[in-house]
């Protein structure tokens, strides 16, 4: 395995949420890139799958609010420009949509608190008795619901923001 593919793999095991996923996916994935040849897939094509999936990893948990503001300001941005003669606004709105994504990345790679791993690991618990909402650190229902509420609110902000873009 060359080294560029190698780098790939080691990035994304590195942005995985939870340490023992972070080493059980290096693991694997180097495994996968070193037999590769084998099986006559490029070790290239492996590695980019790795990025690919941890990036889809990442961004999908508990995210969609923040996938949906970016998307908000990507096409607000876009449409800003091309209807106002000044132009650096909207391109600065769009970039900023473009790296909302990479940026919460970033944020939950450093704040993730260790979790387990994956399903197997959470169905073991289950089995065990030691279901998440047991644990004494647990966030009550009343966080997480504020959270949704607030996600909601920031959302209509944005859309109504973009209609106004639009429409004036």
């Amino acid at each position: 395995m060359d080294a560029l593919s190698r780098g790939l793999i080691v990035t994304a095991a590195a942005i995985l949420p939870g340490k023992a996923r972070r080493e059980r996916y290096l693991e694997q994935w180097l495994a996968d890139g070193e037999g590769s040849a084998e099986l006559g897939i490029s070790s290239l094509s492996v590695a980019f799958g790795a990025v690919k999936a941890a990036v889809a990893t990442n961004l999908t948990r508990r995210s969609a609010v923040a996938l949906g503001l970016a998307a908000v300001l990507v096409i607000g941005g876009i449409r800003l420009t091309m209807t106002t003669p000044g132009w650096v606004l909207g391109a600065a709105i769009a970039m900023a949509g473009v790296a909302l994504p990479f940026l919460l990345l970033i944020i939950r790679r450093f704040t993730d608190r260790d979790t387990l791993g994956d399903w197997e690991d959470a169905l073991a618990a289950r089995q065990a008795g030691l279901s998440k909402r047991a644990s004494p650190d647990a966030e009550p229902d009343r966080k997480r619901l504020f959270a949704l509420v607030l996600g909601a609110i920031l959302v209509a902000l944005a859309a109504l923001l973009l209609l106004y873009i639009m429409f004036r």
